[in-house]
């Protein structure tokens, strides 16, 4: 007995781990498991396999600097490496982090335990930057190894490398969180919510651009030899970090001229993580208490809300077409839910981002490579019937929502079935998202043409958008707002959706294209517009022809 106690009393404690362990343990597993509890398991194993299919993708993308190490100094090799990872790793997480830094769950889940926000923020930054890591190696895989063999390279460039990397995720993670916490504490909540979905829509946009623009200036002889940084340089985050690695690991250029870029690496660096994590972490703690409390004054606040909607649908055009009640009052929804929901915003803006920019990217570089007219004309019909992915894309996202148990409200309402419903929200991403996508995209286009073909080559988007935006009602019972946002997820039948729609485009685009060309597009114009008629009454009949499903018990 004697023994026993004694060796109890040797046994140490076990010690209870920190609160800062625990909130980045926490938050990492929300970063990647989501807040479905329900179903963790299989969002756990949906995740990793989209975490495993991202990685393979940046490492994918990583050769196309890894292929630029030949002749080239290893001081401009990493500039070239870090100017990549600091456009899609950094941009992927500043994507990323306003939902995890500004989440309204946390008082609910935190409750009174004493957390203090510098704690809370500290442990959000570190999980950004960890994530943020990992995206950049795998970006800088195979620079890794092609960095070795640039003039002046030594083995340490693979540390310096890494370090140097390191800390750039860092400064990128440490600027978010300064920009953002910043944001809400000078603006209100709803401004909070319109900047993020602004800023995540133009980071997205900014990341397709620069996957075309980057490979083109590593070809130009200027940025293969430059071998100073003066001037306007000293502003590129990039080069200051590509010049640390070229102090620790090695180089032919003059070191002299590096030491500035270097230095500002490391002082930048810790003076934006000084003012993210310590200037305003208090800040942080009162701007989540605001966000998460009704904005406004008690005046705002009694003013009703969606007058101006109300008006817009009793006049002109928008009365004819909802002349259905239904459609008119789901109409009204969807725009509500598009203008001022938070998560509908931060989902659907950066999701159809890309479907707005990658038409004028097909354009441009179509148009340079070559076909003289008739071929930009080609790319020009196809990329404006490419737009028809934007109602598609858009009514996947408003499919679910935060708020998907309140839709219970559509079985017990007398309803003789879900079409209406359908059409109303269709309408709603027609007449804010798609018509006037579509009108920017001719604008500009006849802008930099100096030329009205492209207004007359638009026609054709026009008849089919309507009907294309049918296409999501096919697959079954649609029902706005109805699912959690965890169901948005590319299924077998969707991802068929989308490439029959793209296919659908293409052969429109090319056809109006030809036939403008040949002389007969007046002639192709009233053939597909009698094709989108029947179409549209085929596709309707089919809808109506699925039965209103009761709401599961």
């Amino acid at each position: 007995m004697s023994s026993a106690a004694e060796s109890l009393t040797r046994t140490p404690a076990r010690r209870a781990p920190s609160p800062a362990k625990v909130l980045r343990s926490l938050f990492w597993k929300l970063l990647f498991r989501g807040r479905a509890a329900q179903q963790a398991g299989a969002q756990k194993a949906r995740r990793k396999l989209g975490l495993s299919m991202t990685m393979v993708m940046y490492a994918l993308v990583g050769l196309v600097p890894a292929l630029f190490a030949r002749n080239v100094d290893l001081f401009v090799f990493a500039c070239t490496l870090h100017g990549f990872t600091f456009m899609f790793a950094s941009l992927t997480l500043a994507s990323s982090a306003g939902t995890m830094l500004f989440m309204k769950e946390e008082a609910e889940i935190l409750l009174h335990r004493p957390v203090t926000p510098q704690q809370m923020l500290r442990a959000k930054c570190a999980v950004l930057a960890g994530f943020a890591l990992m995206l950049a190696l795998a970006l800088n895989l195979a620079g890794f190894v092609t960095g070795l063999g640039c003039k002046g390279a030594t083995w340490r460039f693979i540390p310096a490398h890494l370090f140097s990397t390191a800390l750039l995720m860092l400064f990128s993670a440490s600027s978010i969180v300064l920009v953002y916490n910043a944001c809400l504490k000078w603006f209100g909540r709803e401004r909070l919510d319109n900047l993020l979905a602004t800023v995540q829509s133009l980071l997205t946009v900014v990341m397709i651009m620069g996957g075309q623009i980057m490979p083109r200036v590593m070809q130009l002889d200027v940025f293969k030899h430059f071998d100073h940084i003066t001037g306007w340089m000293l502003a590129l985050p990039p080069l200051w970090f590509g010049a640390l690695d070229a102090l620790l690991s090695g180089t032919t250029l003059n070191t002299a001229t590096l030491w500035l870029p270097a230095g500002l690496a490391v002082v930048v660096t810790a003076l934006t993580s000084w003012l993210a994590l310590e200037k305003l972490g208090n800040a942080y703690g009162q701007g989540l208490m605001n966000l998460n409390e009704s904005s406004g004054t008690s005046k705002e606040r009694t003013k009703p809300r969606g007058v101006w909607l109300a008006a817009i649908v009793k006049l002109p055009p928008l009365r004819w077409w909802l002349c259905d009640p239904v459609e008119r009052e789901s109409f009204k929804l969807t725009t509500a839910y598009l203008f001022r929901d938070r998560e509908i915003k931060l989902r659907l803006y950066p999701g159809i981002a890309p479907m707005l920019i990658m038409p004028l990217v097909m354009l441009f570089s179509g148009g340079r490579g070559g076909g003289g007219e008739q071929g930009t004309m080609m790319m020009q019909g196809f990329a404006t019937c490419f737009l028809g992915m934007v109602s598609l894309q858009a009514l996947m996202f408003l499919g679910c929502s935060e708020h998907w148990r309140a839709a219970a409200f559509f079985h017990v309402a007398p309803l003789r079935h879900w079409t209406p419903l359908f059409h109303g929200s269709r309408k709603a991403v027609l007449f804010w998202l798609s018509f006037p996508v579509l009108i920017l995209q001719t604008t500009l286009i006849c802008a930099l043409q100096h030329s009205w073909a492209p207004l007359a080559l638009s026609l054709p988007a026009v008849m089919f958008l309507p009907t294309f935006s049918l296409v999501t009602g096919l697959i079954g019972q649609w029902l706005p707002l109805s699912k959690p946002p965890e169901d948005v997820k590319n299924t077998t039948a969707g991802c068929l959706m989308m490439g029959g729609s793209m296919t659908a485009a293409g052969i429109i685009g090319g056809l109006s294209s030809y036939m403008w060309h040949i002389g007969h597009f007046g002639l192709f114009l009233a053939v597909e517009a009698a094709l989108m008629l029947g179409a549209t009454i085929l596709m309707k009949y089919l809808m109506r022809d699925t039965p209103w499903v009761p709401q599961p018990e």
